[in-house]
């Protein structure tokens, strides 16, 4: 099964939202090359928004790291919302939910892109 990918454009960041499940590498490369898009435009601030998706295998979350890092090395920033709770527990077990930013809600990470704008 591969993922469905729809887009929104937010004050100071873009929302990707992910429906499905993603099994292989292939089921992610129009992810990763849409994220390329948007930070070749200069846009570098994502939310990842996971409503539909109830578990990440180790390759969805390594699309998760390498998302992170290149908005970051582009001085952007990531946040994951929505979050089912066994993609909560992989986060927690692995740890990686002190490396990755998670918002509450989408609202949540809305508002935390508005106050880096600010600052």
């Amino acid at each position: 099964m591969s993922i469905a990918l729809s887009t929104s454009h937010h004050i100071n960041c873009n929302e990707i939202k992910l429906d499905g499940s993603g099994l292989t590498e292939q089921d992610f490369e129009p992810l990763l090359k849409l994220v390329d898009d948007y930070i070749n435009n200069g846009e570098s601030n994502l939310i990842i928004n996971l409503d539909k998706v109830k578990l990440l295998n180790s390759l969805g979350i390594n699309s998760m790291i390498k998302i992170f890092t290149k908005c970051r090395n582009q001085g952007g920033d990531m946040y994951i919302v929505n979050i089912s709770d066994k993609i909560s527990q992989v986060l927690l077990l692995t740890k990686l939910n002190t490396v990755l930013n998670i918002a509450s809600s989408l609202n949540d990470a809305i508002n935390k892109f508005a106050l880096e704008n600010e600052s």
